[in-house]
């Protein structure tokens, strides 16, 4: 997931949704089969939109589901709660607390690297549930919807050229770095590395480096 969020274009923006449940606790495959109406009722009003989705448990053990949802900068919170409420068959007055929503302005990738960090936290299992328990195999938490329209970002090339010594010495210290293992005395030629956001940044820290 954090490699996702960290693929989106640096200022791409969009919509935060929180999605929750109060009345009922319902079984993984019933979750996602919810978010999956709902996305489809989504999509049918606002078809460029695109989302990266986390079920995760609230306090008391029931899910919920946060999406970053991009293509889009508005919906209507009333209409939003309404399909959701429609969906897992909720009260009136769980129409009015089961979905939050917030704007979101990426700036320089800054929300980005935030969202990966809060969203990026992984599960083995439902936490507190027993073996044998309907939650202790969940399946997948996580995911993307519509992907094809995700904003990733384009990746860009710079290039330099540096004397054999400064390349040699460079190329050593990232091989070492990133623990590869290579024979003695062979060092490559040339080295590529793909970087996020602006690939000039990272070359301006590496050039710290001689």
């Amino acid at each position: 997931m954090r490699k996702k969020l960290h693929a989106v274009e640096r200022d791409a923006g969009g919509l935060f949704v929180t999605l929750t449940y109060h009345e009922d606790h319902p079984a993984p495959g019933e979750c996602k089969r919810h978010l999956e109406v709902f996305w489809k009722r989504l999509q049918r009003r606002f078809p460029d939109i695109s989302a990266v989705w986390k079920m995760e448990p609230q306090e008391r053990g029931v899910p919920h589901f946060h999406l970053m949802i991009f293509g889009i900068d508005f919906i209507p919170v009333q209409w939003l709660s309404k399909q959701w409420n429609d969906v897992v068959g909720d009260t009136d007055t769980h129409r009015k607390s089961g979905v939050e929503l917030e704007p979101f302005v990426n700036q320089d990738g800054k929300l980005q690297g935030y969202m990966a960090k809060y969203m990026g936290k992984e599960y083995d299992t439902w936490p507190g549930v027993e073996e044998g328990d309907e939650w202790a195999e969940m399946g997948r938490w996580w995911g993307c919807l519509n992907r094809d329209q995700i904003p990733y970002a384009e990746w860009d090339d710079a290039r330099i050229y540096l004397d054999q010594g400064e390349a040699i010495q460079l190329i050593s210290d990232l091989l070492d770095e990133w623990g590869v293992t290579i024979a003695d005395g062979v060092i490559p030629p040339s080295l590529t590395i793909n970087t996020r956001g602006d690939p000039l940044d990272r070359l301006d820290s590496l050039m710290a480096r001689l």
